[in-house]
C-alpha cells in the first residue's frame, strides 16, 4: 500500500512537467477542468490539484490509455453481469433500441 502511495505521489510530482510537455495548450486544460485561468495557473504552480482533477487531467494527458482503460473495465463488467444471470435477450436489445430512438424523435 505504501508503494502505492509513493507511487501518486510521485506522479503528482511529475504532472507539471508532464502538462507543460503536452501536445495541449493551457486553454485545453482550463476548459475541460472547467477552472478560471487564474484558479488553474494557482493549482498548476503549487500542485493543489484535487483528485478528480489529477483524474481528468490524466486523461486528457494519456486519452488511449484511458479509453483502454474503460473498455476493459465494461468489459469486465458484462463477464459480472453474464455469471450473475443479469442479461438480456437479443430481443428485449432491439426493443430498448427502438424506445430510445422514438424518444429522440
Amino acid at each position: 500500500m505504501i508503494d502505492i502511495v509513493e507511487d501518486y505521489s510521485n506522479y503528482l510530482e511529475s504532472l507539471p512537467k508532464l502538462i507543460s510537455e503536452a501536445d495541449y495548450k493551457s486553454q485545453y486544460f482550463i476548459k475541460n477542468l472547467n477552472l478560471k485561468p487564474a484558479t488553474y495557473y494557482r493549482k498548476l504552480r503549487e500542485n493543489t490539484f484535487t483528485m478528480v482533477e489529477v483524474m481528468s487531467i490524466t486523461k486528457l494527458l494519456f486519452p488511449k490509455e484511458a479509453y483502454k482503460n474503460e473498455l476493459l473495465k465494461s468489459i469486465e463488467k458484462g463477464r459480472a453481469d453474464y455469471k450473475k444471470g443479469d442479461t438480456m435477450s437479443s430481443e428485449e436489445v432491439r426493443l430498448e433500441m427502438r424506445k430510445k430512438i422514438e424518444s429522440y424523435q
